[in-house]
């Protein structure tokens, strides 16, 4: 194990709950679509964000991370720093749902963990842009306001997706046009 991944380890036990699964399975989603652009849509605590980035790092590709907090921002830029991953990663500050529109370029990954109220309006702002492949992970699917999120990823059958039962309930979904997606 190398030396970044046994910081990053320790920061997600530190955070405590499913922290260290989710963004284990995040790093594996991100390996696995072979990501050059990811799109981090909320860093909280950070943790999945550095994940993230480390996936990045072995893919040659780049995390824009979505935060509205300024001390979340802070908080992730030093750790960045600290890592070496700072130079992967472009954070713009603001809410989400302006700021997701300014992305350029091709989606490979999207996580989305921040104004769950507001998570039916993201798939709609990134969906001409998910490359084919592309992967979709929701975070806390268990409260109420995320209804509407699941049944537009659901009701598209563009999207091949699974439910996962760590970090408030997360769905796992995969961009698939073009014919019925199933899993």
């Amino acid at each position: 194990m190398s030396g970044r991944t046994s910081e990053l380890e320790r920061l997600a036990r530190e955070a405590g709950g499913d922290w260290l699964a989710v963004a284990r399975l995040a790093r594996l989603l991100a390996l696995a679509a072979r990501a050059e652009l990811v799109l981090d849509v909320g860093a909280g605590p950070g943790v999945v964000s550095l994940w993230l980035a480390d996936a990045v790092a072995e893919t040659g590709g780049h995390l824009i991370v979505l935060e509205r907090e300024p001390a979340a921002i802070e908080r992730l830029t030093v750790q960045l720093k600290a890592l070496g991953l700072a130079e992967r990663v472009q954070v713009l500050q603001g809410d989400a749902h302006r700021t997701i529109r300014t992305v350029a370029g091709t989606i490979d990954f999207v996580r989305l963990a921040a104004d769950r109220a507001g998570y039916v309006d993201y798939p709609q702002a990134v969906r001409h842009r998910l490359r084919r492949g592309g992967v979709l992970l929701a975070e806390g699917l268990r409260r109420p306001e995320t209804d509407a999120f699941r049944r537009v990823v659901e009701d598209d059958d563009r999207f091949a997706a699974v439910e996962v039962p760590f970090c408030g309930g997360c769905l796992v979904a995969v961009w698939w046009p073009g014919e019925r997606a199933t899993l």
